[in-house]
C-alpha cells in the first residue's frame, strides 16, 4: 500500500446490500478531477470550485443517455478521513448501480482500493496510530454493545495514550544508559543501577496493568449463551421479544409456533449475553415437532444458562421436568410466566412446586406486561457471573498481535531489571541493558505503529473489508 500513495483509489464503502442510499468513495489527488468528469451539479459549477467540507447535489452520468441523482460530499486535504482530497458519491443504493459508478471512475483513472486501504492511508498520513486503525475494523465487525464500546475506546486513543507514556519513559532510560556507554571513560554515572531498576519497575507495573485490564478479541467475540426452554405456548417467544426489545420471535396462541433456534443479544443489567429461543418441549410424535424438540434439548447441553419458562396458569407438565433432569447444563433459572392471568393462590402453589424441583431460582414474571423481568435478568446476570463481561468497564480490546507485542515488551523489561539488579555500576551492563530497553521500546512501538514494516501493515489491513 505504501507504493500506491500517489494513486487515486475508489471503492464502494456502503454495506453490500440493497438500500435507499449507497456510497462510492474516492481518495487521492485526482478525486475532484475524476468526480468532475462524471457528475453534473445543480448549480452548474465545477466540483473542484466548491468550498471544502461541503455537500452538493447533482447527477452522476452513467452514460450519454442515462444519469442518476446524487449528493456529493467534498473533503479537501488534510481535512478528511485519509488526509487526502476525498469525494463521496451518495446515490441510489442498488449494488448493481454502485458497481457501474465504481467502474466509471476506474475508466477515468481511479485505481480499485485494496482491503483497508482508506484506513491505511489515514494511518500513513498520521491521522491515527496503528492501534486506532485496527479498532476501525473492530467497530465494523462488532456484533454486540461491548464489542462496539471496546473498539470505540481504542479509536478514541485510550491504548495509544498508555503506549506513548510507556515508550516515552523507556526512551529516556535508553538515552541515560547509552550516555553511560558514550562517556564510559569519564567519572560520570548518568543513572545508577538502583535508579534504573526502580524506574523499570514502575514501567513494568504499567505494562502488567495494561495486560491485566485488557480483553482479547477472541474472548470478546464470545457472549455467554442463555437458552429459553419450556413446554409449547409457555410464552418463550413473548419473553424473548420482551428481553430483546424487538419482535424477533413470532408469538401466537397456537402451540408450536417456534421451530428453529432464534438468537439475539440481550442486556443483563450492565452485562450482555446471547439469548436463544427454542421450540416447545412436549410429547408430540409429529416428525417435525420431534426434530425441533431434539434440537432444543441438544442445544440445552451446550449453553451457559438454561431459563426454564413455565406457564403458572396451566397444569404442571411432569414429562417436561423429567426431560430437563436429563439435561447437563451448568446453571438454570425458572421463569414462572403468566402471573398476570393467574390468581394469587395459583401463583403461590405453582411457585412452591417449581421450587421443590430444585432446578434453580424461581422468578415470577409476566412476559406480556413486563412484570418481574428486572428480577429475572438480575438473577441471570448473577448466575452467569464473570462470563457476562461488563459493558461499561474500561477494559481495553487487544488483538492477538498487540497482546503478543506487549508481552514481548514485558519480557524485555524483566530482563533489563535483572541486569540492573545484578550490576554494581550501570556501565558494567550498559551494552546489554540498552539492547533490552530498545527491544522493549520497539515492541511497544509495534502496537502504536511507530515501528512498522510493509509485511506488518499488509497483515493488519488484510483483515479489513474493501471500502474502509
Amino acid at each position: 500500500m505504501i507504493d500506491r500513495l500517489d494513486m487515486t483509489i475508489v471503492a464502494i464503502s456502503s454495506a453490500p446490500a440493497i438500500g435507499s442510499v449507497g456510497i462510492v468513495r474516492l481518495s487521492g489527488t485526482e478525486s475532484f478531477s475524476i468526480a468532475d468528469r462524471m457528475t453534473t451539479l445543480e448549480s452548474g459549477a465545477a466540483l473542484h470550485e466548491q468550498r471544502p467540507s461541503s455537500r452538493v447535489v447533482g447527477e452522476v452520468q452513467i452514460n450519454d443517455a442515462l444519469s442518476v441523482p446524487a449528493a456529493l460530499y467534498i473533503f479537501r486535504a488534510p481535512h478528511s478521513y485519509t488526509r487526502e482530497d476525498l469525494v463521496e458519491i451518495h446515490t441510489i443504493g442498488s449494488p448493481a448501480l454502485l458497481e457501474v459508478v465504481r467502474q466509471r471512475t476506474l475508466l477515468l483513472g481511479a485505481t480499485a482500493a485494496e482491503p483497508g486501504e482508506f484506513t491505511a492511508r489515514a494511518f500513513l498520513h498520521g491521522a491515527m496510530d496503528l492501534s486506532a486503525a485496527e479498532a476501525v475494523a473492530g467497530v465494523i465487525r462488532a456484533h454486540s454493545d461491548r464489542q462496539l464500546r471496546a473498539a470505540r475506546r481504542i479509536m478514541d486513543g485510550s491504548l495509544a495514550e498508555q503506549i506513548v507514556g510507556m515508550r516515552s519513559e523507556l526512551a529516556e532510560l535508553v538515552a541515560l544508559v547509552e550516555a553511560d556507554i558514550d562517556f564510559s571513560e569519564e567519572p560520570i554515572e548518568f543513572i545508577t543501577p538502583n535508579d534504573c531498576r526502580e524506574r523499570l519497575n514502575r514501567i513494568a507495573e504499567r505494562v502488567q496493568g495494561l495486560l491485566a485490564g485488557s480483553t482479547s478479541v477472541e474472548r470478546l467475540d464470545v457472549l455467554p449463551r442463555v437458552l429459553l426452554l419450556g413446554p409449547p405456548n409457555a410464552g418463550k417467544s413473548t419473553l424473548m421479544n420482551r428481553l430483546t426489545g424487538t419482535d424477533r420471535a413470532i408469538c401466537a396462541a397456537a402451540a408450536g409456533t417456534t421451530r428453529d433456534i432464534l438468537s439475539a443479544p440481550i442486556r443483563l443489567g450492565q452485562s450482555e449475553a446471547m439469548l436463544l429461543d427454542s421450540a416447545g418441549v412436549d410429547r408430540s410424535e409429529d416428525e417435525i415437532i420431534a426434530q425441533a424438540r431434539s434440537m432444543a434439548l441438544s442445544t440445552a447441553e451446550r449453553v451457559d444458562l438454561l431459563c426454564l419458562v413455565v406457564d403458572v396458569s396451566a397444569p404442571v407438565d411432569t414429562h417436561f421436568f423429567d426431560l430437563i433432569r436429563e439435561v447437563d447444563c451448568p446453571a438454570m433459572v425458572v421463569a414462572a410466566n403468566k402471573c398476570d392471568v393467574s390468581t394469587d393462590t395459583m401463583i403461590r402453589s405453582s411457585m412452591s412446586r417449581l421450587s421443590a424441583h430444585g432446578f434453580g431460582p424461581v422468578c415470577g414474571i409476566s412476559a406480556l406486561s413486563g412484570a418481574g423481568i428486572d428480577r429475572l435478568t438480575g438473577t441471570m446476570a448473577d448466575l452467569l457471573g464473570e462470563m457476562a463481561t461488563t459493558t461499561l468497564s474500561e477494559s481495553t480490546l487487544l488483538s492477538v498481535r498487540q497482546e503478543r507485542a506487549i508481552n514481548d515488551a514485558a519480557q524485555a523489561i524483566a530482563r533489563a531489571m535483572k541486569l540492573a539488579q545484578d550490576a554494581t555500576e550501570t556501565v558494567d551492563c550498559a551494552d546489554v541493558l540498552a539492547f533490552d530497553l530498545r527491544d522493549a521500546l520497539d515492541r511497544l512501538g509495534v502496537v502504536s505503529g511507530d515501528v512498522t514494516s510493509e509485511d506488518l501493515l499488509a497483515d493488519v489491513f488484510a483483515n479489513f473489508c474493501i471500502g474502509k
